[in-house]
């Protein structure tokens, strides 16, 4: 079992490790992180990668997880979708993971932890692998593998094998794009692309 951090749409080696175990906990007790996955995701679009940042409330103090509130005072749920949208619109997988995703995003989660979980659920089940349980505590379980830190934008290895891309073409590969990049690109391959990526 891995014990990992809650991201919002997640990067390609977050998903890489989730696809390669059994078991997954997804820690709600430990502290939210500023400029981490845990409420960005990075996209790959015409112009380049593109950060989307959902907004919170208390950026400036520390909070648990769980405690996190989404801020709506502004329009991110439609910025986020227009991104979406232009991103990967031709993509062939597009009108199979849109749909659900803007349901989800619409939703109107008051805390974060809430909106990734059920994102998480989502692409777990596009991916055909096991649920995710919470953490009951912030303490590890015997046999309980610690990964809530080894994910974060400024620490990941962005080299990975190449996949087919929306504008590849335009840039070539480009890696540091998150899940959904993978996803709309190559949903039937993904699953294994992620299994043999190297995450450790």
């Amino acid at each position: 079992m891995i014990r990992l951090q809650s991201q919002y749409l997640g990067s390609i080696p977050y998903w890489a490790a989730s696809m390669q175990e059994e078991e997954l906990c997804i820690d709600q007790h430990a502290y939210f992180e500023k400029q981490s996955y845990r409420n960005r995701a990075i996209l790959l679009g015409p112009n380049g990668l593109l950060p989307l940042v959902v907004p919170i409330f208390g950026r400036n103090k520390k909070q648990y997880m769980h405690q996190v509130e989404i801020s709506y005072g502004e329009a991110w749920q439609r910025m986020h979708l227009h991104s979406l949208q232009t991103a990967y619109r031709s993509a062939p997988y597009f009108e199979y993971i849109y749909p659900d995703l803007e349901r989800i995003i619409l939703m109107n989660h008051e805390r974060l932890l809430d909106l990734n979980m059920e994102v998480h659920a989502f692409l777990l089940k596009r991916l055909k692998h096991v649920p995710a349980s919470l953490s009951e505590s912030y303490d590890l379980i015997e046999g309980e593998e610690d990964l809530r830190n080894h994910f974060h934008p400024k620490k990941e290895k962005e080299l990975f094998a190449p996949y087919s891309q929306v504008f590849q073409e335009k840039y070539s590969f480009q890696s540091g794009a998150g899940i959904i990049d993978l996803l709309m690109n190559d949903l039937t391959g993904a699953a294994d692309y992620l299994k043999r990526l190297p995450v450790r």
